[in-house]
């Protein structure tokens, strides 16, 4: 008569989930997951660049967008004039923020 012994599998199914509670909390304070509602990540507009002296530069059409650029901390931010209150970082195509310098344009001579 041979008993075998029946493992208690309840600690290992709460350990299993504690662990991946305590791994999605730390992910979490160290920025690497982050939640963010629907309206807050839209794409409002795309933009281009357009050099100085290029073929491109005599094609713009003479009506402004409706976005106002703005630097602060050195970060250049947009506000959207059609929607009161939406404004937000003008970023690249790999998602990295586009800096800017608090200097006036200087006046070309």
């Amino acid at each position: 008569m041979s008993e075998t012994k029946e493992l208690n599998k309840l600690p290992i199914i709460l350990t299993f989930f504690a662990t991946v509670f305590a791994t999605v909390m730390i992910l979490y304070a160290y920025g690497y997951l982050n939640f963010t509602r629907e309206e807050q990540g839209l794409l409002v507009a795309e933009f281009s660049l357009v050099t100085v002296g290029s073929a491109e530069a005599g094609q713009m059409r003479s009506r402004a967008a409706n976005q106002v650029a703005e630097c602060v901390d050195g970060i250049l931010v947009l506000h959207d004039n059609r929607h009161n209150g939406l404004s937000g970082l003008l970023v690249d195509n790999r998602e990295r923020v586009v800096r800017c310098n608090a200097q006036s344009v200087p006046v070309a001579e």
